[in-house]
């Protein structure tokens, strides 16, 4: 296949495994392999195990590694199945009866800070779509892209909630870096549905953030002006003030009368009215009440369509419905009419043999029981034979929704006693009692869909028969836990609906598109009522692991379960998971044939370090202190940091005027932590004693904990030292840096990539330091300090002066703001040791620390010392 080359890791996997057993296997097993292509792979002996059929094969592994089995778990399969064809179609009519648009109007004074500003507002019944925008009334330019100026300046975000069963829920949010990006009108708008009629509110937080929007996506050119000359000039000499404004569009619900059957796929709906001068949209509702997809382009062709790949079941007394709604006033009835149509991909019954093997291989695991096959209508005589060599005495028959027939069940009870297992929920409760553990494993018996990195990383086609039912029966059964195949349940075959439609969609643009809150929580708790149900949600944080390819269950679902559990994925191709799975097993075996483990240590390339001295700017100002190079490591933990948060809490305090806070109240670098590890973390930078939370400082403080732990810590940030470093081995590679969306690369430092005259050497001090043992930027950046540039957004006359307390008429948004000054840094130190002057002096220009933003290679001069590999 073309995307991924599954082989490497296989080849990977088999090198450190046989280094791991001093280069020769004792036993290797292969089934259905020509022996000829392991040959590399020396073993003492070499069993070949073959067969045209599952149950030949099932009963040769069966018996080459019992000689005697009490007990034997058989899962009912079958190797031939008749597949659907045709679609299901079907129509719903409706009228929306007149009646107008509702529209609510908010000005919210702009304050520069993080906490948010709220508006109520209530949704009247009856109206079913709402979109809300903030806005402010300012002139603006794009210099060149990434640069915009913007008179007078401003950066709002805005949220919207709704009072959903009693609780408020964020319903979606809008944030865009203005002064980088403009004043772009989606980027700061939500759209929705109208989850419940009510209480709603909007709300505006007033602090800069670096949302990407595609320039493509936009047609700015010359100057533009948004709001009216009076809202203007009053934002310019009175303060910018926000324009939030929200419309309510009124419509009706519909039910769909057919229920999506099993594995429902090639989706259509359209809708068609009657009146060419009325625009109309329409949502699908998932049963869940989330909104799955919407339609909504302001057409006035008398029609809107969508397509989706699937849909999932609904429970009983469940359904999927549509939602109409009207972008104009009306004046008089509108007719419309929706069609919809749908296919089915495979039937229930095939769908119950996969799931039936899946649960009978953990079965067979936590039983140490070997595991056989059936079909539904005949006993194989392989397996009845394998049954009577190992003397079974138990059979545990994995035979969900009870496809064997009674003749088939009579002859396997003739043989031994039989316990039956029909419903997938009482083989999960099996497990949980046999076991106690509560992990969670999910995938789906949906073949890996496979993409095509030139094509922007869009999906290109499904690869028959390559399922992950195999690889996340394995990592289940070392887990102690059942696999939970979504496309099983209702619950989690509708919930996962969503997170598929909106990667498939946006993974090329992801970083334009962010998944909604609302939709989030709600397949959330879709899935999480399902895990309830069946006891898996007890006391603290699930282990939660997904086996699945990206858009087989869309990557939004891991993003779903933390903070409520802890989530983690196996992607690639079904190989793939396969192997990084077998690594994960056999981690505390593998982790040893690691040089990294060589309690003598090793030699490993570590970064250098430099200083900014006088004269400061240029070559000649860059000092460099230790030069990169070999040094000995015991148990070494390789970093490379290029674009990083530093002191972060420490330094926006003072820049945005704003504390970062965790959604459970933890404010890093300020917090008690009461923990003894914690000892000690901000001694360096504010001179406390005791415990904190640490500030987000990683370049330092994964080094201090690690430290603490006995791992010893080596920086490297040149793409070729690094590999080096990872080549001669570390027990962990921990990277901070931006990637490239689509190609899988990530950065490194490398200036020397953008300038390598020599000339360029004497004016840049960065081209100077190869290696260093973490990146920074490059106005009078060094390693001792990393983050000199902030992103100006106070106005290019407070950035130059290194006031963040005023407010400029031009400013830029990008990070260029000189956060070092050296001249005025001296003079401030000179300032602050005269009594009279120091107190007329006012307060920035005393403090030569204000003008620091807290990250280091945000945005876009991260890219002149930066390359991605």
């Amino acid at each position: 296949e073309r995307s991924l080359d599954a082989r490497k890791g296989i080849d990977y996997f088999m090198e450190d495994w046989l280094s791991y057993c001093n280069g020769r296997l004792d036993q290797m097993v292969l089934i259905n392999v020509d022996k000829s292509k392991v040959e590399q792979w020396p073993a003492k002996d070499v069993v070949e195990i073959n067969g045209d059929d599952p149950y030949e094969i099932a009963s040769k592994i069966a018996l080459h590694d019992w000689s005697y089995s009490d007990s034997a778990v058989i899962a009912v399969i079958d190797d031939d199945f008749e597949r659907p064809s045709g679609a299901l179609s079907g129509e719903i009519a409706g009228v929306l009866n007149p009646s107008n648009i509702e529209r609510r109007h908010f000005e919210i004074n702009q304050t520069n800070k993080l906490n948010p500003q709220f508006r109520e507002f209530t949704v009247p019944d009856g109206y079913k779509y709402i979109m809300a925008k903030a806005t402010f009334a300012c002139v603006e330019y794009m210099v060149i892209p990434f640069i915009w100026i913007v008179i007078p300046s401003g950066d709002k975000d805005i949220q919207v909630y709704c009072n959903y069963e009693g609780k408020w829920m964020e319903v979606g949010a809008g944030a865009a870096n203005t002064n980088q990006w403009g004043m772009d009108s989606d980027a700061e708008r939500v759209k929705s549905i109208v989850y419940t009629p009510g209480k709603w509110r909007v709300a505006i937080t007033d602090v800069p953030t670096e949302k990407v929007i595609t320039l493509g996506d936009k047609e700015h050119r010359g100057i533009q002006r948004h709001g009216t000359w009076r809202e203007l000039i009053r934002n310019l000499f009175k303060g910018v003030v926000y324009n939030v404004d929200v419309w309510m569009y009124p419509g009706v619900e519909l039910p769909i009368p057919d229920t999506p059957p099993f594995e429902c796929r090639n989706v259509t709906l359209k809708l068609t009215w009657d009146n060419p001068n009325v625009k109309l949209g329409f949502s699908l509702i998932g049963p869940g009440g989330e909104e799955v997809a919407s339609a909504h382009n302001e057409s006035r062709k008398g029609y809107q369509e969508m397509h989706l790949d699937e849909l999932g079941e609904c429970l009983d007394g469940e359904h999927y419905s549509v939602v109409v709604f009207s972008m104009d006033n009306i004046t008089t009835p509108v007719n419309f009419k929706i069609e919809y149509s749908w296919e089915q991909r495979i039937y229930r019954k095939e769908g119950d043999a996969l799931a039936s093997a899946t649960e009978g291989s953990i079965l067979a695991s936590i039983f140490n029981a070997p595991l056989l096959y059936v079909k539904p209508n005949k006993l194989p005589e392989c397996t009845k034979d394998a049954l009577y060599k190992l003397g079974v005495r138990k059979i545990h028959l994995v035979d969900v929704g009870k496809h064997l027939s009674d003749k088939v069940k009579s002859e396997l009870a003739g043989i031994s006693k039989i316990k039956v297992y029909y419903k997938l929920e009482d083989i999960y409760r099996t497990i949980l009692d046999r076991t106690e553990q509560n992990d969670i494993v999910f995938t789906t018996i949906d073949p890996w869909t496979y993409w095509y990195a030139e094509k922007t990383n869009r999906p290109a086609g499904e690869k028959e028969k390559a399922f992950y039912i195999g690889p996340a029966s394995y990592i289940a059964a070392h887990h102690g836990c059942p696999v939970f195949i979504v496309d099983m349940h209702p619950q989690l075959s509708s919930a996962v609906v969503w997170h598929n439609e909106f990667w498939r969609k946006y993974s090329s643009k992801r970083t334009d598109y962010e998944p909604e809150v609302a939709e989030m929580y709600l397949t959330g708790k879709r899935v999480y009522d399902f895990i309830k149900e069946l006891g898996f949600d007890k006391e603290g944080m699930e282990s939660i692991i997904t086996v699945a390819g990206q858009y087989d269950i869309g990557i939004s679902w891991d993003r779903v379960f933390p903070g409520k559990a802890t989530p983690g994925r196996f992607l690639g191709t079904p190989v793939d998971t396969a192997y990084a799975i077998c690594r994960n097993v056999f981690y505390p075996a593998l982790i040893f044939v690691n040089p990294a483990l060589d309690p003598n240590g090793i030699y490993l390339i570590n970064g250098s370090k430099s200083e900014r001295r006088f004269p400061w700017w240029s070559g000649a100002g860059l000092r460099i202190i230790k030069e990169s190079g070999e040094e000995k490591f015991i148990y070494p933990i390789l970093q490379t940091f290029v674009s990083y948060p530093h002191r972060f809490n420490e330094r926006v305090a003072k820049y945005y005027g704003f504390k970062y806070q965790t959604a459970d109240g933890v404010i890093p670098g300020e917090t008690n932590s009461f923990e003894a590890i914690d000892d000690g973390v901000n001694k360096k930078y504010t001179g406390e004693d005791g415990s904190f939370y640490p500030d987000l400082t990683p370049s330092e403080m994964v080094g201090f904990y690690a430290k603490k732990g006995g791992y010893s810590n080596v920086y490297s940030t040149n793409f070729t030292d690094v590999m080096e470093d990872l080549n001669r081995g570390a027990i962990l590679w921990i990277h901070a840096g931006h990637g490239h969306a689509g190609v899988g690369e990530i950065q490194f430092w490398e200036p020397q990539a953008y300038f390598s005259k020599p000339i360029i050497k004497h004016l840049l001090g960065c081209v100077k330091e190869r290696n260093p043992w973490r990146g920074y930027e490059i106005y009078l950046g060094s390693t001792e300090e990393p983050d000199t540039m902030a992103m100006e957004v106070h106005g290019i006359i407070p950035a130059l002066l290194g006031n963040p307390h005023a407010n400029g008429i031009f400013r830029t948004g990008v990070d260029w703001g000189p956060s070092k000054k050296p001249i005025l840094d001296m003079i401030s130190n000179v300032i602050s040791k005269i009594p009279i002057v120091k107190r007329l002096a006012p307060d920035w220009l005393k403090d030569t620390q204000d003008y620091y933003d807290g990250y280091v290679n945000a945005v876009m001069f991260a890219y002149l010392v930066l390359k991605f590999h």
